[in-house]
């Protein structure tokens, strides 16, 4: 009996923890990598719901075999969130069940959720599959669709899904945030000075209505006096001044000054070289680089920043699309153009975990001595050049073979992030007009992108486009993201972006391994049970023996 006894005890003691355990709920997660621990910001919010929030998943059905892994790891990670919430209720979908595959995806699309092709090959025979990796949050009236893909140039479908079970908390913390956000922080644009077109930006900035209430600035505006600017201005968290091509006077730079020094915050996409796109894209397939005068020298050299004028050429860049040949004869081809280089974010809490980043025609960045904190958040490869202007840039370029011991310069910095105490730039100098909150001094935090293009959208039969895709070459970029996060770093909504950092370490089957190896292992799991059997019945025998 004493062969029985102990392992019924151990058995018995285990019930009794696992029961404890349940009861008062006691939780520990022993992954090295911590992934099935919320952080305090999930926690929170999932702990002041005030009614019932509900997650339809589509990620369901007979899935492909990374999907189910995926779909795995995804049910044990909304487990958890039902812990911390008896508000929370799950809904698991799968859309096939409701009709066939051409009226499940038309009906699908119309919900703003594309399919997901997936190819397989198995034992030498290829297999197609749809899927859904999408999530709705509903709460009260609010909905929030999440893809649960994070997809980059590049990647294969492993690197897609590691990348999007990493982010996967992020993802439904950022949608629960949206749909109970009860009041949004207010942030402007500015639409004075030739900025961007509003239909160019209209996918930033619909991606960030959820999180603020956005307005318009006209620094022009001459039916106000310059100090109404000021105060209007001083409402809003952060201001994005994207592409401007006039220049700014000595009162609307002061604007700009007392308003960053009185705790307002710039995200600056500025051009140091004027390139004429539509003669570049027309018929002659030229045009010329001249500095973007913008006034702007002497109010960034009091941040440490300087704006060269010049352009910058990488090897690491995107394609641009030429038309080859003519009537029915024409191509439409492919070639690497150096003037569109594809920068991935350094690691921060703005860059991390963010795809390579579609420039054009932009232009580096030099930090100056200062006292102020400089990051950088974007800059070129080991492998860039620049050229000079004024500067002839033409499309036939970019049929020219690339000579890459040409691109010997160190790598530029195109994105920075500046913070810190700044004096103001009329500092014992004349006012342009009387303010009687003038600052000589306050704490100051703006991002500055050497390229006025980078929040900007294609445009296609008048509809804008998503940014950071490219119509002509079907790629996809973050241009999106890498923005988005910068602007939530200036209005200090950082709960979202400490979420991203999280890192899962995982394990994929080697399957070219078990492919070599498969006799073995069909063997082993034949032979294992059978002697492990075996030698339980013998165990059993010797110990009724001994009686």
């Amino acid at each position: 009996m004493s062969v029985i006894k102990y392992p019924l005890l151990i058995l018995v003691c285990t019930l009794i923890l696992m029961f404890l355990g349940e009861r008062m709920g006691l939780r520990v997660d022993l992954s090295t990598d911590q992934r099935y621990s919320l952080s305090e910001t999930t926690q929170n919010q999932l702990k002041h719901l005030e009614a019932p929030l509900r997650i339809d998943l589509f990620l369901d059905g007979d899935l492909p075999g990374l999907y189910r892994d995926y779909r795995r790891e995804l049910d044990l990670f909304l487990k958890q969130l039902e812990f911390y919430s008896d508000e929370l209720i799950i809904q698991y979908n799968n859309p096939f069940e409701v009709g066939n595959d051409e009226e499940v995806i038309k009906e699908m699309l119309q919900y703003g959720m594309s399919p997901e092709i997936v190819i397989e090959n198995k034992e030498g025979q290829r297999k197609e599959q749809l899927v859904f990796p999408w999530m709705i949050i509903n709460y009260g009236n609010s909905s929030q669709l999440i893809s649960l893909l994070n997809k980059q140039l590049g990647d294969t479908d492993q690197d897609k899904i590691s990348r999007s079970l990493q982010e996967i908390e992020y993802l439904i913390s950022d949608g629960i945030y949206k749909v109970t956000l009860k009041e949004k922080s207010k942030i402007a644009v500015l639409t004075s000075h030739q900025t961007s077109e509003s239909l160019k930006l209209a996918d930033l900035l619909q991606s960030l209505q959820p999180y603020y209430s956005i307005s318009t600035v006209d620094l022009q505006n001459r039916a106000l006096p310059y100090k109404n600017h000021l105060d209007n201005l001083t409402r809003y968290k952060a201001l994005l001044i994207s592409n401007p091509n006039t220049p700014f006077s000595q009162d609307e730079k002061y604007i700009l000054d007392q308003y960053s020094l009185q705790g307002g915050r710039i995200l600056w996409l500025l051009n140091g070289v004027g390139i004429n796109r539509d003669s570049l894209f027309n018929t002659s397939g030229k045009s010329y680089g001249l500095p973007l005068e913008l006034n702007l020298d002497d109010y960034f050299f009091y941040q440490g920043v300087r704006i060269n004028k010049s352009l910058i050429r990488d090897l690491y860049c995107a394609p641009i699309v030429l038309a080859s040949g003519s009537e029915n004869n024409t191509q439409y081809l492919p070639y690497p153009w150096p003037y569109y280089p594809l920068q991935k974010p350094e690691p921060s809490l703005i860059g991390d975990k963010i795809g390579p980043v579609w420039m054009q025609f932009s232009s580096a960045l030099d930090t100056l001595t200062s006292d102020l904190d400089k990051t950088i958040l974007l800059q070129s490869s080991e492998y860039t050049a620049t050229t000079g202007i004024p500067a002839v840039i033409s499309l036939e370029q970019a049929s020219e073979k690339i000579k890459p011991n040409t691109y010997n310069e160190p790598s530029k910095i195109v994105g920075l992030l500046v913070e810190g105490e700044s004096n103001s730039l009329f500092k014992n100098r004349i006012k342009p007009f009387q303010n009687e909150a003038h600052l000589d001094q306050g704490a100051l935090k703006m991002i500055v992108f050497g390229d006025g293009n980078m929040g900007e959208n294609q445009v296609d039969k008048g509809a804008p486009l998503q940014l950071g895709y490219d119509k002509w070459t079907n790629n996809f970029y973050d241009n999106k993201k890498l923005l988005v996060n910068a602007v939530h770093y200036l209005t200090g909504n950082l709960d979202g972006l400490s979420t991203r950092q999280k890192e899962w370490k995982l394990a994929y089957i080697d399957t070219q391994k078990i492919k070599a190896k498969s006799l073995s292992i069909k063997l082993l799991m034949l032979l294992l049970p059978l002697l492990f059997t075996l030698g339980l019945g013998w165990f059993y025998q010797r110990g009724r023996s001994k009686q």
